[in-house]
C-alpha cells in the first residue's frame, strides 16, 4: 500500500509542477504590471502612467484610465507570474514555508511571525530571524511535548531552494524523554506551486535508555488552484519502522484576513504490508502577523 500512495503523490506532485509551469507561461505579466490597493479595500491591476503627491494615474488591463487620489492609496505592488491566475491577481500564499506540517525549503520573510494551530490543541509559532533563517517552538495546550525548531534556507535560483534544519524537545514533565529530527529539504517551484523532497533522521530517547531511531523521508506538493484555494499533499515515511502517514489537503485563504488560512485534509496512517488505518480528517488554522 505504501508504494501505491507514494506513486499517487509523485503523480500529483509532477502534475502540480507541470501545471504551474504552464500557468505561468500563459499568464506572464508585463514588466510594469502592478496591483494598486486602496484604503477602502479596492484593487486595480494595470500599469502606472504617472504618480505624484496628489494623485496616481493607472491604466487598467482593459485600457481604461483611472486617476486615484494619493491619500487613498494603501499600496502599489509589482505582480509576477506566480501572483496572477488568468490575468487576475491572487492573494499570495501567506505560508509558503510549510505545507500542512512538513516544512518546505522556502524561507520565511525577515521579521515575519505566524502561529498555527492543529485541531485547536497543538500550536506552533515561527519567526523569520533573517531572510534565510527562522526559529520556532511547538507544543500543545498541556505544554507537552515541547520542542524548538530551526531552518536555514539557501536559494539556488528563482525556482530551486535548499534548506537544512531540525526539531528537538522533550515529552512529559520529569520523564527525561527527549526527541528530535534533523532534516534537509529541496524545493522546486514558486511560492504558489511547488514540489519538496526531504529526508532526515529522527530519534526518541527515554530515561531507561529505551527508544528508537529511524530515517525519515517526505514528499510534498502545492498547486494554486484559484484566488483563494490551493491543493496540497504530503507523505511521511519511516523505513526503519515501515510506517507511513499523510494525504491530500486543501488550503483555503480567508478573504477578510489575507494573512490567514485554513487547512483541511484527509490523511491515513499505515504500516508496510498492511491495509493501513481508516482515513482521518486533519484541520489547521494559521495566522500571519503583519511586519
Amino acid at each position: 500500500m505504501t508504494r501505491i500512495i507514494i506513486c499517487l503523490l509523485l503523480s500529483f506532485s509532477f502534475l502540480s509542477t507541470t501545471v504551474a509551469q504552464d500557468k505561468e507561461q500563459k499568464s506572464s505579466p508585463d514588466s510594469g504590471l502592478v496591483v494598486l490597493s486602496t484604503n477602502s479595500g479596492e484593487e486595480f491591476v494595470g500599469t502606472i502612467v504617472s504618480e505624484d503627491a496628489r494623485e496616481v494615474s493607472i491604466r487598467l488591463q482593459n485600457g481604461k484610465m483611472l486617476i486615484i487620489p494619493s491619500y487613498t492609496v494603501k499600496s502599489i505592488k509589482k505582480l509576477s507570474a506566480s501572483t496572477l491566475i488568468k490575468g487576475k491577481p491572487v492573494f499570495a500564499n501567506p505560508h509558503p514555508s510549510r505545507y500542512f506540517y512538513t516544512p518546505s525549503a522556502i524561507p520565511m520573510d525577515k521579521g515575519e511571525i505566524y502561529i498555527q494551530t492543529l485541531y485547536a490543541v497543538a500550536y506552533q509559532v515561527q519567526f523569520g530571524v533573517t531572510e534565510n533563517f527562522s526559529i520556532g517552538a511547538t507544543t500543545t495546550i498541556v505544554g507537552t511535548p515541547l520542542a524548538l525548531t530551526a531552518k536555514y534556507s539557501i536559494k539556488l535560483d528563482e525556482k530551486n531552494t535548499l534548506a537544512f534544519g531540525g526539531l528537538a524537545g522533550i515529552v512529559g514533565w520529569g520523564t527525561r524523554t527527549n526527541l528530535g529530527i534533523g532534516f534537509g529539504a529541496f524545493t522546486h517551484g514558486t511560492k504558489e506551486s511547488n514540489l519538496t523532497i526531504a529526508g532526515g533522521y529522527a530519534w526518541i530517547n527515554q530515561k531507561n535508555n529505551e527508544g528508537g531511531n529511524s530515517p525519515v523521508m517526505s514528499l510534498s506538493g502545492n498547486q494554486r488552484l484559484s484566488r483563494n484555494l490551493s491543493l496540497m499533499g504530503e507523505l511521511w515515511y519511516l523505513p526503519e519502522a515501515g510506517v507511513f502517514f499523510g494525504g491530500p489537503c486543501l488550503r483555503i485563504f480567508n478573504n477578510n484576513r489575507r494573512k490567514s488560512s485554513f487547512d483541511l485534509g484527509i490523511w491515513s496512517i499505515g504500516i508496510d504490508n498492511s491495509e493501513g488505518a481508516p482515513f482521518i480528517p486533519v484541520v489547521g488554522y494559521t495566522y500571519k502577523f503583519e511586519k
